[in-house]
């Protein structure tokens, strides 16, 4: 409902200082010129000079809000676009940008509690991952290098493909078949681990035997970018975010690395005879052989322990969201429950059990919208006002049917737009309560007048409860209803007795307007009651 009237102060304004028009000029004249002296000596002030590192953070702080801003914006015309139907970019755009989503994105549908769910829709990214790795991998394994007499080994090609179509086949039926198992994906997931990570030892292997390290410029940065997939694979791997599976494989890295360290990279073994051969080889070149393995086991060590706390950071935010989650979905089944025997109860309260008698309630309730609107009119009060005052009137009656929780129930977990509809239904239950209790306050003053109970400690209790010009409107013409109606502790009355009970009894619950217009057009809202009898 509105507001008050025009007509009434708020509360600022009885603080409000009520100075002289003439008095707040002089003062305005006095201080001017001083308010003038000081900004003219304020802005001869040096200003202050910042530094290089104020300035890129001033820099980083505007492109920021820059970037917050222009992101709000895109957000909302993506809204308006979904909305209306319509889209700056084409639909074949469209398509391949929703491809991507549903083959690369991990929470695609996804129940984050439902730990075999999760890990299933895990290997489907993975799997999609491998898929398009293995493209590279053949490609890898087809270079050769003609100068060196070094020729592509079909046979070697084709034995890794048989291994990636064995290998993806294997993993695809423990992801895909059904019953869905728990143990089952994570037989897939260690699988796929593991495989990704040969494979891609598995070509840098070929490329070093093929290629060597005696080539230069592009050959041998191809043989770098070998070893490079050996890193890859275990950023693959670390989109698990199982920090087990990483344990495993790390083992198994160290293992295999160091292997191909001493074997492929440096024949050490070919000088193992004895210490000082060994000794001497490693040593040369001013010990380019020792930093040099040092060195990349060093930066596989860092770059392991990096991907770790990646992981292990990623699994404790995700243990923290899934038990906020569960906590979540306990305080939603409360809620709903509650909701429930809220609603429950507020469509009882109005409740009848005989057709006729709620009949009969919902002809008053129709009489005191139409007579409370009516005396709005007369009081001077907008055409919009007075509709919000009919509809106020008459939201316990028409609006009843939408306390209901039906929609929810058979929900595990409520979404986004159950939160809305559940906020919609709750708002509308609050001014049904409120509305009911103006019609409980309405009978208790009835009551308590004729039953010789009312002081004036019940009159300042009754003036406490939804006093506002509106409340009145509605409260007295219910009043006017109740009187020309029967109750056990009285019988029905006539219309003038009802006015003139009205105007002895009844005037320290309302403004002397209100009362001075209802008994003033009296006549109408007899009219009115005698209408929708």
């Amino acid at each position: 409902m509105s507001k008050l009237d025009n007509r009434e102060k708020t509360l600022d304004e009885f603080f409000r200082k009520n100075e002289d028009s003439k008095k707040n000029r002089s003062l305005n004249n006095t201080n001017s010129k001083s308010i003038d002296d000081y900004f003219n000596e304020t802005s001869k002030k040096k200003k202050h000079k910042k530094g290089f590192v104020e300035k890129v953070v001033d820099f980083f702080r505007i492109t920021s809000f820059k970037n917050k801003f222009d992101e709000n914006k895109v957000a909302v015309n993506a809204k308006h676009l979904e909305v209306s139907g319509k889209s700056h970019s084409p639909r074949f755009w469209r398509k391949i940008q929703n491809f991507f989503i549903k083959r690369f994105s991990f929470e695609a549908g996804v129940d984050i509690l439902d730990e075999t769910s999760v890990l299933y829709r895990k290997n489907r990214v993975i799997r999609n991952i491998i898929f398009v790795t293995n493209i590279v991998f053949l490609l890898f394994t087809l270079i050769g290098s003609t100068g060196l007499e070094r020729n592509v080994n079909l046979i070697v090609t084709f034995v890794i493909f048989l291994i990636m179509f064995f290998a993806g086949k294997s993993v695809k039926r423990l992801n895909m078949e059904k019953p869905r198992t728990l143990q089952k994906q994570q037989m897939a997931e260690y699988i796929s681990g593991i495989y990704i990570l040969m494979m891609a030892v598995t070509v840098y292997i070929k490329l070093r035997l093929t290629l060597g390290d005696t080539m230069e410029g592009g050959f041998f940065s191809i043989t770098q970018a070998g070893y490079s997939l050996i890193y890859f694979s275990l950023v693959v791997i670390a989109l698990y975010q199982d920090p087990k599976l990483l344990n495993v494989i790390f083992k198994v890295t160290i293992i295999v690395m160091t292997i191909i360290h001493v074997v492929i990279l440096y024949p050490l073994y070919q000088y193992a005879g004895n210490f000082t051969e060994l000794w001497a080889y490693m040593s040369s070149n001013n010990g380019a052989v020792i930093i040099d393995l040092l060195l990349r086991t060093l930066v596989l060590a860092i770059f392991m322990v990096g991907l770790y706390s990646t992981v292990k950071i990623s699994e404790d935010i995700n243990n923290k969201r899934k038990s906020e989650l569960v906590k979540r979905q306990e305080v939603e089944k409360d809620f709903k429950s509650v909701v429930s025997d809220v609603f429950d109860v507020i469509t009882v309260y109005k409740q009848r059990s005989e057709d006729k008698v709620e009949e009969d309630n919902k002809k008053a309730c129709k009489r005191v919208a139409e007579m409370s609107a009516k005396l709005g009119s007369f009081l001077g009060y907008s055409s919009k006002l007075c509709q919000e005052i009919y509809d106020y009137s008459m939201i316990h009656i028409e609006k009843r049917e939408i306390l209901n929780t039906d929609d929810f129930e058979t929900k595990d977990h409520l979404e986004e737009i159950d939160y809305k509809k559940i906020r919609e239904k709750t708002i509308i239950g609050s001014v049904i309560i409120k509305r009911l209790q103006l019609d409980k306050k309405a009978e208790d003053i009835v009551r308590a007048h004729f039953e010789k109970t009312v002081n004036q400690d019940f009159i300042k209790e009754m003036n406490g409860i939804q006093n506002n010009r509106e409340s009145q409107v509605i409260l007295i013409s219910h009043i006017y209803e109740i009187l020309r109606q029967s109750r056990n502790y009285k019988r029905e009355l006539k219309h003038q007795r009802a006015i003139d009970l009205i105007r002895l009894e009844f005037t320290p619950y309302f403004d002397p307007q209100i009362i001075d217009r209802f008994i003033k057009y009296a006549d109408d809202f007899e009219s009115i009651y005698y209408h929708l009898v």
